[in-house]
């Protein structure tokens, strides 16, 4: 690619991402439900060791958000992304050819780990460098990384259909992240003047910013942002809609047939919230160009208080209809609007690093279905454990509508000059 093809290149940055993004969901999280119960007969395992494994996918994923932000500043996006490739066919191919449960342990913790190498950290960061409008950007990244967890289970059903084998899915999902990987790390630009293309950008951005959606015109270190108190409530409210989602996958469908509800129908509501979570992210990273992205998390983080109390109550249609309404819509907009609020309030430079270690605190998630089965077994119904995943979001949406852009102190007069103007637009 050269510079005739300038306006091209963010979109090649875009879709290729996305395309990566699609496949290792379509491949990671929301199909390995689906795989499970074939594996687990086959292989006669019992069902504590195969839920571990995905908690330690979860928790891999979480842990290791840190170690590829740290590598794109040392060796750049290509060889991260490389590595992260190579992490995950080797994941993948251990599942493939798994026959006892510590592969299997092994491959969660390899595809986990992949997971942060080749998606949302690399990800949103490109696409954060090369488009003024990231909200926009971010929202067609995140829907097509979102369609992935529909088009997992598919994948399963094809590879099972023409084969009649589970492991096959293994083999075409670790073959198509391969060449996805390839293919983007060969055609990305880096070096000086990519960066200063980045910085320009970055700076236009602000300087044609005309919606009224604060943008920080101030230079933001990781270290400054983490010394104040927006980080860790934007940092929450991601973990939040996390703790929600994730605990929703994997105990709905559980919960709503205990009190009543057919199967059929609660993997129904699954699904139509699903599609939800991903046509909201598409919508909010439009609008999110016009809206503050604060609005839209005050909005979000309300859906799911509804939505997790709709859960939790689940004896009427009603309730049913509120529950995948807001969940869907609520983590789908949560997702975005933590995103964009985090760049748009510390800047470009120290998005990087922030929101990876945004993705580490967001670890704690992983642990929500544990405890919700836990209190399930100790109270015989799940709906404590909804209700009281309902107080972390309230408590967010409390802690975002009093929180304000943050100021730092200026070093010097052209500081001191833009310190001013933001003022003024806070107040």
């Amino acid at each position: 690619m050269n510079s005739d093809n300038s306006k091209i290149y963010p979109w090649f940055v875009l879709l290729s991402f996305s395309a990566i993004f699609f496949l290792v969901t379509a491949g990671t999280f929301t199909s390995l439900g689906v795989v499970l119960p074939a594996m687990v007969k086959e292989l006669n395992w019992d069902w504590t060791s195969a839920g571990l494994g995905f908690t330690i996918m979860g928790i891999s994923c979480g842990l290791s958000s840190f170690p590829p932000a740290f590598l794109i500043r040392k060796v750049g996006v290509r060889v991260t992304l490389l590595i992260g490739t190579a992490i995950l066919a080797a994941g993948f191919m251990l599942l493939y050819t798994v026959q006892d449960v510590p592969t299997y342990f092994l491959a969660m913790l390899l595809t986990g780990m992949g997971f942060s190498f080749v998606a949302t950290v690399p990800g949103t960061y490109m696409i954060g460098r090369t488009f003024k409008k990231q909200s926009f950007a971010f929202g067609i990244y995140f829907t097509i990384g979102g369609v992935g967890g529909i088009a997992g289970p598919l994948i399963y059903f094809a590879a099972v259909g023409v084969w009649d084998d589970w492991r096959m899915h293994w083999m075409i999902v670790a073959i198509l992240t391969t060449i996805a990987g390839l293919i983007c790390a060969a055609f990305l630009r880096e070096g000086k003047d990519e960066d200063q293309k980045a910085e320009d950008i970055a700076e236009a951005a602000i300087i044609e910013n005309t919606s009224g959606v604060y943008v920080t015109t101030q230079k933001w270190t990781a270290k400054q942002a983490l010394r104040t108190p927006q980080f860790y409530i934007i940092a929450a409210a991601h973990m939040s809609f996390l703790l929600c989602g994730i605990t929703v996958n994997s105990l709905s469908v559980a919960h709503l047939s205990e009190i009543g509800v057919a199967m059929g129908v609660a993997g129904g509501l699954l699904s139509f919230e699903a599609f939800l979570n991903s046509a909201s992210r598409a919508v909010s990273g439009f609008i999110g160009e016009y809206i503050d992205p604060k609005i839209l998390l005050v909005i979000a983080l309300a859906m799911l208080v509804a939505g997790m109390i709709g859960l939790g109550i689940g004896t009427n249609w009603l309730a049913l209809i509120i529950y995948a309404v807001g969940i869907g819509i609520g983590y789908g907009m949560t997702f975005l609007a933590t995103c964009v609020l985090l760049m748009n309030y510390f800047g470009r430079s120290a998005y990087l690093e922030l929101f990876s270690l945004m993705n580490v605190g967001a670890t704690l998630a992983a642990f929500g279905p544990v405890l919700g089965g836990y209190m399930r077994d100790q109270t015989g119904s799940f709906s404590y454990a909804f209700f009281l995943y309902t107080i972390v979001p309230a408590a967010m949406l409390i802690a975002v509508l009093f929180m304000r852009p943050p100021l730092r102190e200026a070093k010097d007069e052209g500081d001191a000059r833009a310190l001013g103007e933001l003022k003024a637009v806070a107040e």
